[in-house]
């Protein structure tokens, strides 16, 4: 089950208006999931041009790849694309995704908008911050994040 999934790699991508940490799994879960919806739309065959490049990493193999997406959609649509059908589509699109990312994450730029075409949210950051702080023996602690924090201390 994609919900299952756990990341394995993180990819660092250091444009500005990327999200710099991303998880190269999650967004690889994100784009079998439009890809998956796409093979099922009369689009497909323009959306699947796109993949198969995003994919296929050299021109040369580009036509390889769009085959393997054609046979994919056709096992899902003799399958009548039911919900068990697609997991097992995703699957296999969801490991090609993320050794694509883990080769080029420069890629992020396409896949992303191949995500949000298919009205699907793209993967959230992961580069969160967590602040643990706890103190023992009457010991005092300061916490901060960003901003200006003033503390005051009385000796008892």
């Amino acid at each position: 089950m994609l919900s299952d999934y756990r990341p394995r790699q993180p990819v660092t991508v250091l444009e500005e208006d990327l999200v710099v940490g991303i998880d190269a799994s999650q967004w690889a879960v994100s784009a079998a999931q439009a890809l998956i919806a796409s093979m099922t739309t009369d689009l497909w065959a323009s959306t699947r041009d796109r993949f198969a490049r995003l994919l296929s990493g050299r021109p040369d193999a580009t036509e390889d790849v769009a085959e393997e997406l054609d046979e994919s959609r056709q096992q899902l649509l003799d399958a009548g694309a039911t919900d068990e059908a697609r997991e097992d589509a995703s699957t296999e699109w969801v490991s090609r995704f993320r050794r694509a990312l883990t080769r080029n994450p420069a890629l992020l730029y396409e896949l992303r908008s191949l995500i949000t075409e298919h009205g699907l949210e793209a993967p959230a950051s992961t580069d969160g911050v967590t602040q643990n702080v706890s103190a023992t023996g009457g010991g005092i602690v300061f916490n901060q994040g960003t901003g200006t924090q003033t503390n005051q201390v009385q000796a008892k």
